[in-house]
C-alpha cells in the first residue's frame, strides 16, 4: 500500500545525486527547513494519492514497460500552491519561479 507511484531513473545517477546534494546545501543556506535528510533516489512521480491504495496491479502493469531516453535540459525551482478551498478535488497549481539551463556554464 501506499500514496504515491514512481519510476526510479538510471544513467549518470552520480550527477543527479551530486545535485541534489548541492540544491540541499543551497537551500540550508537560504534558510529553507529540510527536514530530515534521506539519500536521494532519483525518480519521476507519476502519481499520488490522498489516501494509501494498493498499487500493485499498477506496478504489474508497468513492470515490462522502458521508456526512451530522454535527457534533463534544464532546472527548475516550483512553487506547488496548495488548493485550501476545501472544494472536492480541486488541484494544486505548479509555477514555475526560476529555470536554469544544465550543461552550460554561467
Amino acid at each position: 500500500r501506499g500514496r504515491a507511484l514512481w519510476a526510479g531513473a538510471e544513467g549518470g545517477l552520480a550527477t543527479l545525486r551530486l545535485l541534489a546534494d548541492r540544491a540541499e546545501s543551497a537551500g540550508r543556506r537560504a534558510g529553507v527547513p529540510m527536514g530530515e535528510h534521506r539519500r536521494y533516489r532519483p525518480h519521476l512521480t507519476l502519481a499520488r494519492s490522498r489516501q494509501a491504495l494498493d498499487a500493485r496491479p499498477y506496478v504489474e502493469a508497468l513492470s515490462g514497460f522502458t521508456g526512451p531516453a530522454w535527457t534533463v535540459t534544464d532546472l527548475a525551482l516550483v512553487r506547488s500552491n496548495l488548493p485550501d478551498s476545501g472544494v472536492p478535488g480541486e488541484q494544486p497549481r505548479y509555477e514555475a519561479v526560476a529555470r536554469s539551463p544544465l550543461g552550460t556554464s554561467g
